[in-house]
């Protein structure tokens, strides 16, 4: 402390809301809205671990952002603005839309063989990852993991959905050239 400077002690409510958003705010805004220098909240957190209190001010600053059209945080935004599951859907949408319109051209023996054989069948898919146990955890490893634990599952989720897809085209692909034969 500067000579001549007067003594600002920490309120119950400041220790309170250094311990709350410890770890979820960015230090910057914590001084900011505690109105405290750099110093003197990372003071204030060593002597609250001191005494016993879990307080960490490391900060994790997510990389994913909201999908515009599903609202899940995603990694994989491209410059459409949708995430890769939701291209995926719209995709796998399109081709059974086309799939659906073939299906009249087909004579209806082969159209109820292929409602008995093929559109039962369903690719392989693979389980969703865990979510992580963030107890015990601080704020800033629990972040962390979370953040990991929705790029796991997109990535499941995408490759759920490109088999599907892959899947999918097959069948149209089967069935236009069943259709094609019968009109040539």
């Amino acid at each position: 402390m500067r000579k001549g400077s007067r003594r600002n002690d920490w309120t119950v409510a400041e220790e309170q809301f250094l311990i709350a958003n410890a770890g979820k705010l960015p230090k910057r805004d914590i001084c900011q809205m505690l109105k405290r220098s750099s110093a003197s909240v990372k003071m204030k957190a060593a002597a609250l671990r001191r005494s016993g209190v879990d307080v960490c001010l490391r900060h994790h600053r997510t990389a994913l952002e909201p999908c515009p059209s599903c609202g899940r945080p995603s990694a994989t935004i491209d410059r459409t603005g949708m995430c890769e599951p939701c291209r995926r859907r719209d995709q796998l949408a399109s081709i059974q839309a086309r799939i659906a319109d073939l299906m009249p051209l087909l004579p209806p023996e082969e159209r109820d063989l292929y409602e008995r054989t093929e559109a039962k069948t369903e690719s392989r898919a693979d389980p969703l990852p865990e979510p992580p146990d963030t107890e015990g955890m601080t704020a800033y490893r629990a972040a962390y993991a979370e953040e990991a634990h929705a790029i796991a599952v997109e990535a499941c989720v995408s490759g759920n959905l490109r088999r599907a897809v892959k899947a999918a085209q097959k069948r149209k692909e089967r069935i236009e050239k069943k259709v094609k034969s019968m009109n040539l």
